[in-house]
């Protein structure tokens, strides 16, 4: 029995060597499956410890990269040209991100503090995507260098070089609000009136990049009876009209003309957005 035992621990030995001069020599060496088992799990170990490290480094670069580039561009107020751009639409977002900061101080102020991807808001309108994929932070486009200021431009000195802005919703009373709500759906929620100071912004050069607003081409009842669609809460206000006349109509007891007549939808233009929205 002794002997047994010292054979197979020579013979163990002899194979854990030729194993060790095969490795030294690059020759392929027969692994047993707990063997390669046991190398695969402490290879999955490692590049997970070291994927988390660098992944966790590289975010606190990043945070620490945008405070630093937002306190660059703090410091350096009022020592460079200033740029002053109202808007952050289609117009507005490319000159953004191609402006040279370090030659300038670019300021942004506009009352919608993202930016819309307008070609899908027929789409938003019916329900088939999401708002959330349309919308995107314009400050995670722009970037820590350049200021964003949720406002509204009333005003613009030319001789001055100076624009005054507003809170983005001093235009609309809450009566006026209410009113256009109710026509929409009544399960639009209404926010409070948000009162902020008004001030005042001096430039060197001012981009004006708002936009513009929607033409009716004179059509009678538009303005009155339509709902508009320029806007997130525009789509929004016409998903929910839709869904309240789609709940109305099976509501029981209800009259099969006046099912029709809620279920009847007409858009007026003929367009890319009026076609989408018709196909939709």
């Amino acid at each position: 029995m002794l002997s047994r035992s010292l054979l197979f621990f020579q013979q163990l030995t002899i194979i854990n060597s030729n194993r060790s001069l095969a490795r030294l020599f690059g020759q392929p060496v027969k692994q047993t499956f707990g063997g390669r088992l046991k190398r695969r799990l402490r290879n999955v170990v490692i590049i997970s410890i070291a994927g988390y490290g660098i992944f966790h480094g590289y975010r606190k670069y990043r945070h620490y990269r945008w405070f630093k580039e937002m306190k660059d561009a703090d410091n350096i107020a009022g020592t460079r040209p200033r740029i002053v751009v109202l808007g952050t639409g289609w117009g507005a977002v490319p000159f953004l991100k191609h402006i040279d900061t370090q030659k300038y101080e670019v300021v942004c102020i506009s009352p919608r503090n993202y930016f819309l991807m307008t070609p899908l808001l027929p789409s938003v309108g019916v329900g088939t995507v999401e708002t959330r994929t349309v919308i995107e932070s314009i400050r995670s486009l722009i970037g820590p260098r350049i200021k964003y200021l949720e406002a509204q431009c009333v005003n613009v000195d030319v001789k001055a070089k100076k624009v005054t802005c507003s809170s983005s919703n001093e235009e609309k009373s809450i009566d006026e609000s209410a009113k256009e709500a109710s026509r929409a759906s009544s399960r639009v929620v209404i926010d409070s009136a948000r009162t902020r100071p008004v001030f005042d912004m001096n430039y060197d050069i001012l981009l004006v990049a708002i936009g513009s607003e929607n033409n009716t081409f004179n059509t009678p009842g538009v303005k009155e009876h339509a709902h508009m669609l320029k806007e997130i809460n525009d789509a929004r206000r016409i998903r929910s009209a839709i869904s309240d006349a789609f709940e109305s109509a099976m509501t029981p007891l209800q009259t099969v003309d006046e099912r029709k007549r809620l279920l009847q939808f007409v858009v007026v233009g003929g367009g890319p957005t009026g076609v989408e929205i018709a196909a939709e």
